[in-house]
């Protein structure tokens, strides 16, 4: 009831301040101090000077902003949905800024894209998309790579910015470096999560300064195709794809950064998801320089690895028939009779990955990458048994650089 009173009387304040005789400014002041002080006034203030509050709806309270919004006027609707999104609030704006979007400008509609981004609310940008309601922006290009869409459908501007690359061609490898690494992805988070692992790599290089270098990410969208089967390992198919390409001169490896599937590597080529820990990718890189598994490996794996004799890996000696190395403790590698052996009793990277590097072993990694001779499976190697017609740009340099 006293509502109601307090609505009545800030109606009859209203009206009769349009009789008297104040300058329209002073009407506007007066209606804008009872909007704010008795926000059940606003709709009657609303329409007598509705220009002016829309030029100033984002100074309106929220109570009389969402009552705007209630009694469907459009703007309202539409400032209400942004305050919403902006206090993480997407269910709640969904509905208004729907009926509203429509009679909006680009560039508001571009307000609320950038918000539905920061929010990852990817259904709500499906649907302006569908609607033909999302322009030209950061968020449209964030769809895109959320729907992997093939790499020539990507401004280059964008990818820019963000710190990727579109094509092979724009790639150069470095003679700083022992060993350079292309960077791939085929979706949005590979991107981030690349440049992530990079970035920390940089701060602490592994085994030694200038071990490797990383190339900028690839985004190869849906032009490979890679299995999205959580509980297998990560793999693509590269039959086609090796084909299709001109693959840059000077580079050694490669890391494909997939969607699901765990981390492997075959033929210098390393598979991993983009939900991977640091540890594992410098786990899987010292597997490049030929560094073995200290778990139990695979039986396949087993019934030719473990029926050799002597150093089959920087951390690993298989002692059929002769003496283990002085200090080295038996590894859980082997379960088929021969007997495996690492360098220390502690567990390493190499037995669970989410332990640091310890000196001993990257000891042993640089000393493996500093033999004179020493020469690991690239990916062109794979590659060649793939498919040796291949379409390279030049012929891979050999490279080794003394420590």
């Amino acid at each position: 009831m006293k509502t109601l009173v307090k609505y009545l009387i800030s109606v009859a304040v209203v009206l009769s301040v349009g009789c008297l005789p104040s300058s329209v400014e002073q009407h506007r002041n007066i209606a804008f101090w009872h909007a704010q002080h008795n926000p059940h006034s606003i709709v009657v203030n609303y329409y007598r000077f509705a220009d002016e509050f829309n030029a100033q709806l984002n100074s309106l309270s929220d109570p009389t902003l969402y009552l705007l919004a209630l009694n469907a006027v459009t703007d309202a609707q539409f400032a209400w949905a942004l305050r919403l999104l902006n206090n993480d609030q997407p269910r709640a704006a969904q509905p208004f800024w729907r009926v509203s979007v429509a009679q909006q400008s680009e560039q508001k509609r571009r307000q609320l894209s950038a918000q539905l981004l920061r929010l990852e609310r990817w259904c709500d940008l499906e649907s302006l998309k569908e609607q033909q309601r999302l322009p030209a922006s950061d968020a449209a290009e964030h769809l895109k790579l959320k729907r992997r869409v093939a790499p020539q459908f990507i401004e280059q501007g964008f990818a820019n910015d963000e710190g990727f690359l579109l094509a092979f061609s724009q790639l150069q490898a470095t003679s700083q470096c022992q060993f350079n690494v292309l960077m791939m992805t085929d979706h949005r988070q590979g991107i981030s999560q690349l440049n992530a692992f990079t970035q920390r790599y940089q701060q602490q290089p592994q085994p030694r300064t200038a071990s490797f270098c990383f190339s900028k990410p690839i985004y190869l969208g849906n032009t490979i195709d890679c299995q999205q089967q959580p509980g297998l390992a990560a793999k693509c198919d590269w039959q086609p794809f090796i084909t299709q390409q001109r693959w840059p001169t000077g580079f050694d490896f490669i890391v494909m950064m997939t969607a699901t599937g765990s981390g492997n590597v075959q033929g210098g080529i390393m598979h991993l998801n983009s939900a991977s820990h640091y540890g594992l990718f410098l786990h899987e890189l010292m597997h490049f320089n030929g560094f073995e598994d200290e778990y139990v490996l695979p039986i396949a794996k087993q019934a030719w690895l473990c029926e050799q004799r002597g150093f089959v890996a920087p951390n690993l000696f298989i002692a059929n028939g002769v003496p283990a190395p002085a200090g080295w403790t038996l590894s859980d590698s082997c379960q088929t009779g021969s007997k495996a052996y690492k360098p220390s009793a502690d567990w390493s990277i190499m037995q669970y990955q989410r332990l640091p590097l310890s000196a001993q072993y990257q000891q042993l990694w640089r000393k493996k990458i500093s033999e004179p001779d020493y020469q690991p499976v690239r990916f062109i190697d794979y590659f060649r048994q793939m498919e040796p017609a291949m379409d390279f740009i030049d012929k891979m340099p050999n490279k080794n650089i003394a420590e």
